[in-house]
């Protein structure tokens, strides 16, 4: 059995690393990334250090103590079990039996992603879309049957948080939808003891003044697109007839800030916009707006070749990385500067599909994914959306996890971008079991992104 956090370390207990584990040094510290911690990664001031660099998988605490007396006479045994404590309680060591990835397969599922694909209307023609523009849209009885369902779901499985995503096409075109939705899973969250959480995802255009004021009256999140400084936005976010939209884009952000509605912007990037993401960065940062890079995916409805190369891609992100190590924000980034890639916590897929998260569309048809939109699995009349979404995975084989991956096995990355993209990789390579083809991003920009967390727990408070 392992330790448990109380226990009192003994003289004999012996500290060992986890295999994989990566160290760097940052600013005068020691950054460290243990793959199956929980606990994120953990800065070591110089003290700190000296003392994890004496862990050899053999020393015992009275050994430790015996060589860090050579360089400090006087400490005591008391500081080198709270430091060994506090290394434990931060999943960075382990005494005994370590902590294995079947704990991490274990885990039951709390959290549960809903996507309401709610119409197919928009009023932008974004050149990388994956979404058939269309009149259509989901009706009060679709949506009011969908929230239901979900809820019964939600309990049904002891589900203790649901996150619903209102998607389209432009999402608040059916603005009156949403909020009836809304009132609707408030009440049953209610009824259930089950925490909700709202987000709109939107291209910003038809957030004015009473818009945002209504989002911030009904607690709502939202997601804004923006892909780029003018220049570059305005060559994939575009009206019908070819007019710009960022200067309209930019309005909306600023009618959110004005009625302090939690928000945050969604980046894309492709070949089109790479170029501007360094400044874009500099311009949200400076601005304190909480931001995401995500990827192009191919898709049907897009002819043009959008995909970056993989080395300009690597270059311009290590520019905005740069800005972003000099000016860390107070607040954690780490988890949204790397497309499909987590840093919070370890995890064996690299997204909730197939088994925390689900779509439903304007029909009440069910999907794995929002990429998949018009592939059904299932609809709500179905008598358990759990059992749906997880008989309706698409990868294969049903189950395969990163470890089932030859190339990602040995990799220590593995826990944080979970194999990457299935669908992606599928698309590409033809098949599941394969690394992801952003290994090589990855490799090159995790490292980075560490490196980006550290310099803000260093600036901000170092554990």
């Amino acid at each position: 059995m392992r330790i448990s956090l109380n226990t009192d370390l003994a003289v004999s207990s012996v500290p060992r690393f986890y295999p994989e584990t990566y160290t760097d040094k940052v600013e005068g510290f020691l950054l460290v990334y243990a793959p199956l911690s929980e606990k994120g990664l953990v800065v070591l001031n110089k003290d700190a250090a000296f003392l994890y660099s004496l862990i050899d998988g053999k020393r015992m605490l009275k050994d430790i103590w015996q060589s860090a007396q050579k360089e400090v006479p006087k400490i005591g045994f008391s500081v080198i079990k709270q430091t060994f404590q506090d290394f434990y309680a931060s999943e960075i060591i382990h005494f005994g039996k370590p902590k294995t990835t079947l704990e991490l397969s274990a885990k039951k599922i709390k959290t549960i992603s809903v996507w309401l694909h709610i119409t197919n209307q928009c009023n932008l023609r974004c050149t990388y879309c994956y979404v058939r523009k269309t009149v259509e849209k989901m009706s009060p009885a679709v949506g009011k049957k969908a929230i239901d369902k979900v809820y019964r779901t939600a309990q049904k499985h002891a589900i203790e948080k649901v996150t619903l995503k209102f998607s389209g096409g432009e999402a608040l075109l059916e603005l009156p939808m949403i909020l009836t939705l809304v009132k609707q899973a408030k009440s049953l969250s209610k009824k259930y003891g089950i925490e909700t959480d709202f987000v709109v995802l939107s291209n910003g255009i038809l957030i004015d003044e009473k818009v945002a004021k209504i989002l911030k009256g009904n607690n709502l999140r939202v997601a804004v697109s923006l892909d780029g400084l003018k220049k570059y936005h305005d060559r994939t976010r575009i009206f019908p007839s070819g007019i710009d939209s960022f200067d309209l884009v930019i309005k909306g952000i600023n009618n959110l800030m004005k009625a302090k509605v939690p928000f945050n912007v969604s980046i894309t990037i492709s070949a089109k916009n790479i170029d501007g993401i360094p400044e874009l960065t500099r311009y949200l940062l400076d601005r304190n707006i909480h931001f995401a890079f995500n990827f192009y995916r191919e898709n049907p409805f897009v002819t043009e070749e959008l995909e970056g190369n993989d080395k300009k891609l690597v270059e311009r992100l290590k520019k905005a990385y740069q800005y972003l190590y000099d000016n860390p924000p107070e607040y954690p980034v780490m988890d949204s500067l790397l497309d499909r890639v987590h840093f919070s916590k370890p995890h064996l897929h690299p997204c909730g599909m197939g088994h925390s998260y689900l779509v439903i569309n304007h029909q009440g048809e069910l999907s794995s994914c929002q990429m998949t939109l018009e592939k059904s699995i299932g609809s709500i009349d179905d008598p358990d959306l759990m059992e749906t979404m997880i008989k309706g995975n698409f990868v294969r084989p049903i189950g395969l996890t990163v470890l089932g991956k030859t190339p990602c096995r040995n990799c220590q990355w593995k826990y944080l971008c979970g194999g990457g993209c299935p669908l992606l990789t599928y698309q590409q390579k033809g098949r599941y079991d394969t690394s992801s083809p952003y290994c090589s991003v990855y490799k090159a920009l995790i490292p980075e992104v560490l490196r980006i967390e550290a310099k803000r727990l260093i600036k901000y408070g170092v554990r």
